[in-house]
């Protein structure tokens, strides 16, 4: 099906007009930004050169773009070949109309396969003997969609030319129009296998060619930057219209949690540090609904220095002071791996709730914990939903265990075409928890839909059932009564 126009794709997260008014008492006019991807409110009897004019719009976020309600969302396949071979683990993916053709398209990442693979450790800082991997390191796979689904590997499309090309651990993908020409970029952050060192990171660009190029030489003010980014997250925290990115850092030595990613409206992004506080999961969302982007940050709550679960608040200009904070609730207890955070409304009552993917430690079991905003920045915790559950004797060794199933990406859908927002969640190596459904129930109840129940709802061409008019339900009412009459009549007979 195609698409509605890129107007109206926003349309929800920019359609609120704010309801203060203007200084000199003309209304606000609404118009739309330069880049087409959200409303600007402007003061001033329609005269758009007036001196005295001001300018309030919503920042976009990066779950705005890969949660759209206007992109065909459906099950991608795990491991489409060659992803199965190019990459070790980690096939992790967006889906979007990457092409402008309007169907759905899927690019992955991935992990590097090892040539010097020597476990030491307990986690992937130590798959190579404490040291860096070595080996070929693949590059972005993307898949063009078709009208029915069908998945074509383009491996031209994407071009690499830097001398020591492609991927050590692709760990977070962000999609977003970085270059300001209307079709979508994407920026990896690579935390690097086999240390916690961290990899530079990789950033395509789209070209008038139809390709995309890895552009960090040219577009990049530190192109060699290495971070263990384990969170990154894209969006417009200056609001000046253009997008920008967000990744964490852990450096006890610096104290720097932070690093800002400024874009200057061409796709050239120039690093600074921005505050912040350590952490391992990021996303960026408007959380107090005043117009500039917030950071929500997850800990891994066992370690006493990264124990920050909770949100920084935007100083309104792109910085997060530390102080400037609001820790929400933990379970630090049996859940306090907080791999990944993201948001939505979904009460229904325009502000964003918060959703949180939680595992044990080493990533043993896995659950998902949802917070409702309550405004005024007042959260009220709705508790864990446990997916998985390891027993409780069980011990592991490392990362790598039979119970590790955490939840990777975190969206966000009707899929039940019922009114409300549904959760998908994926991972890219467990049967067991990948394409899970949190059917909304209302009140923040979720329905649990294991995979081979929730497929019906995340398949390409479902269509939710036609309600019945009240005409159509008079009848089905009649035909039941006269059933029922029917087999009292007979149970009557039956007993004479």
């Amino acid at each position: 099906m195609k698409k509605l126009p890129i107007l109206l794709i926003l349309l929800f997260f920019s359609a609120q007009v704010f309801a203060a008014g203007c200084s000199d008492g003309s209304e606000l006019i609404k118009s739309v930004s330069k880049d087409g991807t959200y409303f600007v409110y402007n003061c001033g009897s329609g005269n758009e050169q007036s001196s005295s004019s001001t300018t309030n719009s919503k920042a976009v976020a990066g779950i705005d773009i890969v949660n759209d309600p206007n992109i065909d969302f459906y099950k991608p396949p795990q491991k489409p070949y060659p992803t199965g071979k190019l990459y070790w683990f980690g096939r992790m993916w967006q889906m979007t109309d990457f092409n402008k053709d309007g169907f759905s398209d899927v690019l992955y990442i991935g992990t590097m396969n090892p040539n010097n693979i020597d476990m030491i450790g307990v986690d992937t800082g130590g798959i190579c003997g404490g040291g860096a991997c070595k080996g070929n390191k693949p590059l972005p796979s993307l898949f063009l969609g078709d009208a029915k689904g069908k998945l074509t590997y383009v491996p031209h499309l994407l071009i690499d030319k830097r001398e020591d090309s492609g991927m050590s651990l692709g760990r977070q993908l962000l999609v977003a129009d970085y270059n300001n020409d209307s079709i979508l970029d994407f920026y990896i952050a690579d935390t690097a296998v086999g240390t916690h060192n961290g990899f530079r990171d990789s950033y395509f660009l789209s070209q008038s060619s139809g390709t995309w190029l890895e552009s960090s030489k040219t577009h990049l003010s530190h192109s060699n930057f290495e971070v263990f980014d384990h969170g990154a997250a894209t969006g417009d925290i200056d609001n000046d219209g253009d997008m920008d990115i967000v990744i964490t850092e852990t450096n006890w030595k610096t104290g720097t949690a932070l690093w800002c990613l400024i874009n200057d409206g061409t796709g050239y992004l120039n690093k600074r540090k921005c505050g912040g506080i350590f952490s391992f999961a990021l996303e960026l969302a408007d959380i107090d609904d005043d117009g500039d982007l917030d950071v929500l940050l997850g800990a891994h709550e066992f370690e006493k220095s990264i124990d920050f679960t909770g949100i920084v608040w935007n100083d309104g200009r792109g910085n997060f002071n530390k102080h400037n904070n609001t820790r929400l609730p933990q379970h630090k207890k049996r859940w306090g791996s907080v791999p990944e955070v993201s948001a939505a409304d979904l009460d229904n009552d325009g502000d964003l709730d918060i959703v949180y993917s939680r595992a044990g430690v080493l990533y043993v079991g896995t659950a998902i914990q949802v917070i409702e905003n309550l405004g005024n920045k007042k959260f009220k915790d709705h508790g864990i939903f446990p997916l998985v559950e390891a027993p409780d004797d069980f011990i592991p060794t490392h990362e790598g265990n039979e119970w590790n199933d955490f939840i990777e990406d975190i969206r966000f859908r009707d899929l039940d075409k019922d009114g409300d927002i549904d959760l998908y969640l994926s991972s890219s190596m467990s049967l067991k928890t990948d394409g899970m459904v949190l059917l909304n129930q209302g009140d923040f109840a979720f329905e649990l839909l294991l995979p081979n129940v929730a497929k019906k709802y995340v398949t390409i061409d479902y269509k939710a059932p036609v309600p019945l008019s009240e005409e159509q339900k008079a009848e089905e009412k009649a035909v039941l009564d006269e059933i029922a009459a029917f087999e009292a009549e007979l149970e009557v007979e039956l007993a004479q």
